[in-house]
């Protein structure tokens, strides 16, 4: 199963699990919010409303007893009062409850009950009083059906105040149980994520990293074994096994022209030993430098194996060393011998501690019979001033970038190393901490992308810019990367020798 197909799957389930969860809890919630709207719009005002018809009935039957016993007009009065707002109140709860059944009866049963107490004890009573037998009036009062019917009123309209009671204590309670289920549905939302979670990373070791570390060790041991001879098993989901299978078939075409190069240099070494000799003697090495310094420098011949270009450190006492990139006019042998003279007299010079300009003189003396001429740039980095000194002969800029981004060139300052001779300077410029200088050849920019177009100074520049501050203080991993976007973007690579120097000081 492809790591593509997993993913669906376990992205479905997820999204399945995620919207059940969510309909539960809609739903609980429309149903709690419905409840509480009841309870907020109809219940709680019913309760407060049959309260009030309980007191109010109290009320009128004390005015009632108050005016029969006392003969006082302003008792009647209030009785009156107190029984409308009674018949009001009941009226109101009529037309609220109407929508339940049960609680409808119970209000029309309360009502009943009203209209018989009064019937019963209150009108006869008052229509005695008003014809002046009083003491009818108080035996009317206190009958047996007058305090049966009494009764009946009080205990319907408790009956009422009783179930509108209950129905908001159920309403409360449904608003507590959603409250409850709502605290677990989160409960096992989270415990649910969490084991999501838990298979998710349990997947991603298992499928990708695991296979990337498996294939990881064997892309390692590949590299470090001599011929690289160590297969690279494909293992894992089909994506990455494709990786491994793509890497294997990349070592085995490695390993074949290892394997062709190294019979070719057998080959020249049996045939020509003098060539293989130059080659041996203009290969470049970095010896040691100074604490707070790193170089590296990388060459390729166009032709063959001897090179028109190449590049040199050389010591210059405790704190300093001196950089050359240099690049004789034209390929083969014969360019060789002679980037073999030029550079024995630039190391000797340079080596005996000359300034660059009396090194460039001296070179450009030794090209007075030649009919190659050479570029060169000669550059001195000394810790203890913090300077880069330099001098170009007709040579590429050297570019230098500094810790913050900046960048700056290192410009000819007198002509090409040829019989015609000539003057040079040299010019100087802080190097400090961070800071990192790369030298190159023109095969280097010369190469052209697909649209013809040649690589400038401008945009190598860009590209060291472009890199983080890590790699510019390691030359060693900067020329690599370097080259391998300038490679990626050339249509037309080895055109011409190619060789970079970097050096950068270190924070």
């Amino acid at each position: 199963m492809t790591l593509r197909t997993r993913s669906i799957i376990a992205s479905v389930v997820a999204v399945i699990i995620l919207v059940l969860m969510g309909l539960i809890l809609l739903l609980q919630y429309s149903v709690t919010t419905l409840a509480n709207l009841a309870l907020q719009d109809i219940v709680s005002p019913s309760v407060d409303s049959s309260a009030q018809l309980t007191l109010e009935q109290a009320n009128a039957s004390g005015a009632l007893s108050d005016y029969i016993m006392l003969s006082r007009a302003e008792s009647l009065d209030e009785y009156r009062q107190t029984i409308g707002r009674a018949t009001t109140v009941l009226d109101g709860l009529r037309d609220d409850l109407s929508g339940d059944a049960k609680l409808a009866d119970l209000v029309a049963a309360a009502r009943a009950a009203q209209r018989d107490w009064v019937k019963a004890d209150a009108e006869p009573s008052i229509t005695l009083m008003e014809a002046g037998r009083k003491q009818r009036a108080m035996r009317q009062t206190n009958s047996d059906q007058a305090w049966a019917t009494y009764q009946a009123m009080v205990q319907a309209s408790a009956a009422l105040h009783d179930a509108l009671n209950a129905q908001r204590d159920e309403i409360a309670a449904a608003g507590k149980s959603f409250t409850r289920s709502l605290g677990i549905s989160l409960l096992v939302i989270g415990v649910l994520i969490l084991i999501g979670l838990g298979v998710f990373f349990g997947g991603l070791r298992a499928w990708v990293l695991r296979p990337l570390g498996h294939l990881r060790g064997d892309l390692q041991r590949a590299a470090r074994e001599e011929g690289h001879t160590s297969p690279i098993r494909p293992s894992g989901p089909p994506e990455i096994k494709a990786v491994g299978i793509d890497a294997e078939l990349l070592r085995r075409s490695l390993v074949r022209e290892i394997d062709e190069a190294e019979a070719a240099k057998e080959g020249l070494v049996q045939d020509a030993p003098v060539v293989a000799a130059m080659q041996r003697e203009m290969a470049g090495a970095v010896p040691p430098v100074p604490e707070g310094l790193a170089v590296s420098g990388w060459s390729q011949s166009a032709e063959g194996v001897i090179a028109g270009d190449w590049w040199d450190v050389i010591p210059q006492g405790d704190s300093a060393i001196a950089l050359v990139v240099a690049d004789v006019s034209g390929h083969g042998p014969s360019a060789g011998v002679t980037a073999l003279r030029v550079r024995s007299i630039i190391r000797a010079g340079l080596a005996a501690g000359l300034a660059p300009e009396v090194v460039a003189s001296m070179a450009a003396d030794a090209c007075i019979d030649d009919t190659h001429f050479v570029t060169a740039i000669l550059l001195v980095i000394d810790t203890e001033s913090g300077t880069l000194t330099w001098c170009n002969a007709g040579h590429q800029p050297a570019i230098v970038v500094t810790r913050d981004k900046e960048s700056s060139l290192c410009d000819p300052t007198g002509p090409l190393l040829s019989a015609l001779g000539g003057e040079w300077s040299v010019r100087t410029q802080f190097f400090r901490p961070g800071d990192v200088v790369v030298a190159y050849t023109d095969g280097l920019v010369e190469s052209r992308n697909a649209d013809g177009e040649e690589l400038e100074t401008s945009a190598l520049s860009l590209l060291i810019r472009g890199m983080d501050a890590p790699v510019r203080e390691h030359p060693e991993e900067l020329i690599p990367l370097l080259l391998g976007q300038v490679r990626h973007r050339a249509a037309d690579w080895r055109r011409d020798d190619v060789t970079v120097l970097a050096a950068s000081r270190r924070t």
